[in-house]
């Protein structure tokens, strides 16, 4: 494995701006993440509140939910050091993903870990690293679905099928075995034949048997990958966990106006800035969910009352109350309330975010101080690019550099493709059609004042059908030119499929299991052990050649 830091700016201005070391977007953050005496100030602060956090109930809880088969040894060994006083946390989270969901969830979790681990050895203290899985979101179509590249290196989606299209958690949907185990092999047939390919195929028939949930089974896999390393596991949407939620739920449905504000706020102070806003606000939002006939519905503040999107149902603040007290299992979190609860668990020393998420949190400082809580440390999670040895031959086969495939590459492409012959063919046809206007708009301004009817609408449409046919033979003709030099046009194909499928980082499309599929599993401990978040590096794109 070769592991190359490379610069370059993204495709998210405020995160890019996030990662210097001053910048005015860092006023909607309570912390800079790359700064090391703001981990020291947190861990502190965190210190001044220890009344807050229940670590032995929060520890007993995670144990519970670990039971029986994701208790690695080095898994208990941290959830018995999370019950401990000074102990604190380094999170990040993600959707219930089949088999983990696209490769940007594995790298979250090996942030979490590395910076877990960087930052007990600098405090001296226990820094526990916590996967967030967010069982109670409903968007199926978010989680359905892997994506990989087959035996040719094109694209495929391979969808899992539901009947059930009710707006159930992911927690709540079973895996039915049978049918399950029958997605897997038609992914084994999309794949080619590696030496691997039956070892991962029996690991996860394994690992979903039984007809487990969707959550438990995206915990099982990443149990696999990551429990060796002690990564601690929880499911959003876990009923004991709920419990423990319940006078937090009741605090957000007292202070859901004045949270609902501070993030309008927020989101007028960012546009000032010259930023969009991540959040899709609406009027009246509660930023809470609730569950009804076994729906996940969105609740609205409705002239002192509560009701649910769709109509469905209505309560007035003080049943809302007696709910969340009574049966805290049926609420949950949106994007907003969703870090407020974790802070609210957990003593969390940092959040690991993603660019989407980093955007969305600029929104929430003022949010966390309107409940008496403070934001966390918000890291940037690792960003890296894993090829092969044939896409990096076919990379110097065109002198391509790491930050090509970034930024450039369909240009890069373009520039070699014109290279190849002398033919400029915007020079050939930009005046054929040209001249077909000039010679066409006399023609039919001449017949328009001589003849009138209608002929100025069809010498408009007939010039029109004349320069669609130019247009036509242009592409027809750098069709030829492509066709000629196919072979190697392939070859731009295979970097293209295999870095930016569909114009998209390679860590938002592809599923780990092609990975798996070619090389086993050493590939992610390699990387859990290599040093990726040294000083000054911590916000590079790696590029890895296997």
């Amino acid at each position: 494995m070769k592991i190359d830091a490379v610069s370059y700016l993204g495709s998210h201005p405020l995160v890019d701006n996030y990662h210097q070391q001053t910048h005015p977007v860092h006023s909607l953050f309570s912390y800079h993440p790359m700064e090391e005496g703001s981990f020291a100030r947190r861990a502190k602060y965190l210190d001044s509140g220890q009344e807050r956090y229940d670590r032995a109930q929060l520890a007993r809880i995670l144990h519970s939910y670990h039971k029986p088969e994701l208790l690695h040894p080095n898994v208990v060994h941290n959830l018995n050091r999370l019950g401990q006083a000074e102990s604190i946390v380094v999170i990040g989270g993600q959707q219930a993903g089949l088999l983990g969901g696209p490769l940007y969830t594995l790298y979250k979790a090996i942030t979490i870990i590395q910076l877990a681990r960087r930052e007990e050895e600098r405090l001296k203290r226990p820094v526990i690293p916590v996967f967030w899985i967010a069982g109670e979101d409903h968007d199926r179509n978010e989680v359905d679905h892997v994506w990989v590249q087959s035996g040719d290196g094109t694209p495929v989606k391979h969808r899992f099928s539901t009947k059930d299209d009710k707006k159930r958690s992911i927690s709540s949907l079973l895996l039915e075995e049978k049918e399950f185990h029958r997605w897997l092999d038609e992914l084994s047939q999309i794949l080619p034949d590696r030496e691997n390919k039956k070892k991962w195929l029996e690991k996860l028939k394994v690992l979903s048997a039984g007809s487990v949930s969707w959550s438990r089974f995206f915990a099982r896999v990443m149990h696999h990958l990551f429990g060796k390393w002690g990564l601690l596991l929880i499911d959003s949407a876990y009923p004991p966990l709920r419990r423990l939620e319940a006078p937090f739920f009741q605090a957000l449905i007292e202070k859901s106006e004045k949270i609902h504000l501070r993030v309008q706020e927020a989101t007028g102070h960012l546009n000032q800035l010259g930023y969009p806003s991540p959040v899709d606000l609406k009027e009246n939002q509660g930023h809470l969910f609730i569950q009804q006939d076994g729906e996940r519905l969105p609740l609205f503040r409705d002239h002192g009352q509560w009701v649910t999107g769709e109509g469905k149902a209505r309560f007035t603040t003080n049943e809302l109350l007696l709910l969340a007290g009574k049966s805290p299992e049926l609420f949950s979190n949106n994007v907003v309330t969703r870090p407020l609860m974790q802070e609210y668990l957990f003593p969390t020393l940092a959040f690991v975010g993603g660019p989407g998420e980093i955007a969305y949190w600029a929104l929430f400082k003022h949010a966390f101080q309107e409940v008496g809580l403070e934001m966390p440390i918000v890291y940037p999670r690792l960003h890296l690019t894993l090829i092969n040895r044939t896409v990096r031959k076919r990379m110097d086969e065109f002198q391509l550099s790491w930050s090509d495939l970034f930024s450039r590459l369909e240009q890069k492409r373009d520039e070699w493709l014109k290279n190849q012959h002398s033919l400029d063919l915007d020079a050939l046809f930009l005046p054929v059609k040209q001249q077909v206007m000039e010679i066409y708009q006399p023609l039919i301004s001449t017949l328009t004042q001589k003849i009138g009817m209608d002929l100025n609408v069809m010498g408009k449409k007939n010039q029109k059908k004349i320069l669609e046919q130019v247009d036509f033979f242009y592409a027809y003709t750098k069709k030829a030119i492509e066709n000629k030099y196919q072979t190697r046009l392939k070859h731009w194909d295979e970097i293209f499929n295999s870095c930016t499928p569909f114009h998209k980082p390679q860590e938002r499309v592809y599923n780990f299991v092609n990975l798996w599929n070619e090389y086993g599993l050493e590939w992610v401990d390699q990387l859990l052990q290599a040093s990726l978040l040294a000083k000054g590096e911590e916000t590079k794109h790696r590029c890895i050649i296997l």
